[in-house]
């Protein structure tokens, strides 16, 4: 076999002549870094603007809602000061980042007050509306007499003059009912549910007592009424009835029992 000799080394091995061009992967991979770096670097400045232009507009947007007024409405027995207290909203507050709910909440947790509504008024206003309890009876205990509302919350204050004419509860401690807080007393709750339902008919103070767990014993000038468990269906069974009985109760004083299903028991009152 015949070998020939060129006299040249092969391309890829053979040193470059002065001025002699890279071979085409080098050339290729030099720009290629430089692209890259390029593209590293916008990148950054992209991020980092987008970051401070972001962070610009959340302090002008904060700025712009800020709460510069608060309105609060249905107040009666409270004072505008009593609920900004309750309110505790740190300063400056904006509108965009205030819970509503959660102002709503720290506002509730007073004890006069029932229902709470807070909106927002853009761009600087909010608007609590609020509605208090009232009170509808006076529970009466050993130690001490507090208000009562219609659900068995115990109510704080002094009693006012114009609560002598509520109905009075009786046989349960103030403890007892507070201890349940929003809940409110279910004995009390159905007990004060009686009173009214009987002065839509009956005049005089209603005394109701609830000291036995399955039985409400209401007492009237001229009548007393023993409600058991299920005290609506009892005393709609009475109204039933109550036309044909009412000129009966009307001439002595009367009791009326109401504990024994499908009965209405009626006979007369003994001090």
């Amino acid at each position: 076999m015949a070998l020939y000799d060129s006299g040249r080394l092969p391309r890829k091995n053979r040193p470059l002549k002065q001025g002699e061009a890279l071979s085409r992967d080098v050339k290729k991979n030099k720009p290629s870094r430089v692209r890259r770096g390029l593209m590293g670097f916008a990148i950054v400045v992209f991020v980092g603007g987008g970051l401070y232009v972001g962070q610009r507009l959340m302090v002008l947007a904060t700025e712009w809602t800020e709460v510069q007024q608060v309105a609060v409405m249905g107040l009666n027995r409270l004072t505008k000061e009593e609920v900004l207290d309750k309110l505790a909203m740190p300063q400056p507050a904006s509108l965009l980042w205030l819970s509503t709910d959660e102002l709503a909440s720290r506002i509730q947790a007073h004890p006069w007050i029932d229902v709470v509504e807070v909106d927002r008024v853009f761009p600087h206003s909010l608007v609590v509306q609020v509605t208090e309890r009232e009170p509808a009876a006076i529970l009466r205990a050993p130690k001490e007499s507090v208000m009562l509302d219609s659900a068995g919350h115990v109510l704080p204050g002094e009693l006012p003059a114009e609560v002598k004419r509520l109905p009075v509860v009786q046989g349960l401690t103030a403890q007892s009912v507070a201890a349940l807080g929003s809940e409110g007393h279910p004995r009390a709750k159905q007990g004060i549910r009686i009173a009214h339902l009987l002065a839509q008919y009956f005049s005089g103070r209603p005394q109701v007592n609830v000291s036995e767990p399955y039985t409400t014993v209401v007492d009237l000038p001229t009548v007393r009424f023993q409600f058991g468990q299920n005290a609506e269906e009892q005393w709609q069974r009475f109204l039933v009835l109550y036309p044909t009985i009412k000129s009966e109760m009307d001439r002595q004083a009367q009791e009326v029992d109401l504990r024994f299903s499908q009965k209405v028991i009626l006979r007369k009152r003994t001090m």
